[in-house]
């Protein structure tokens, strides 16, 4: 009879476990899935003058693995204020109006210890950077020549690719992933771009992403 018992036993467990894990997949998806999200945040940054701190959105598709995951995003940074380009033709230094800042780029993202549903996570990648609308302030050139040269410096200093640097986590929950993520993207001493001051941009955003399902093929 403990016999009988020990078995019948074996066969109830047996038949719950994959119950429980097809649950717990049901609460996290998340391995080998591909998301896509929108967010928001803020973003800081220097220019020879100061430091800009901006409203973002952004918008970002990511491909996950157990323990890896592949981002590639969007974003835009809505502000307008003034930074520098070198001009040799005025006092060595030329004042721009810069307005909003595109962004798009990827990442490699690694998955730290986690729980079921909190995902941490820190990743490395590289951001192509353009400022949307720049152009030179004042009026007082030498000559059309020098006018023309600080608006082609200017242009030059619009756009820089710069690797950047992220920690983060996500909550899964069924099929959506709320998150929150930092990036650090080294700009000191750039004097060929106009975001161009001591220390680094950084990023700050939120946002959430949704699991629109696997993303390997599964045979049949």
């Amino acid at each position: 009879m403990r016999t009988i018992s020990r078995l019948g036993r074996a066969l109830t467990l047996a038949a719950l476990l994959p119950a429980a894990a097809a649950a717990q997949q049901a609460s996290a998806p998340i391995e080998n899935s591909w998301f896509w999200g929108a967010g928001g945040g803020r973003i800081s940054f220097p220019t020879h003058f100061h430091r800009i701190d901006a409203p973002t959105i952004n918008a970002d598709w990511l491909i996950t693995r157990q323990r890896w995951a592949l981002q590639v995003y969007a974003a835009q940074a809505y502000f307008t204020d003034s930074s520098t380009v070198a001009d040799p033709n005025s006092s060595g230094l030329r004042k721009a109006l810069i307005t909003d800042l595109r962004r798009v780029g990827f990442q490699g993202i690694v998955f730290l210890p986690n729980w079921t549903w909190f995902r941490p996570y820190a990743g490395v990648g590289y951001s192509f950077n353009y400022i949307k609308q720049a152009e030179p302030i004042g009026t007082f050139f030498n000559n059309a020549a020098a006018r023309d040269s600080a608006e082609q410096r200017v242009n030059s200093a619009k756009s820089k690719a710069k690797a950047t640097f992220s920690g983060g986590f996500m909550i899964t929950w069924h099929k959506f992933a709320p998150y929150a993520q930092y990036t650090v993207m080294p700009t000191k001493g750039t004097g060929d771009w106009l975001i161009n001051g001591d220390g680094a941009t950084s990023f700050w955003e939120v946002g959430l992403r949704y699991n629109f399902g696997s993303s390997i093929e599964r045979v049949k």
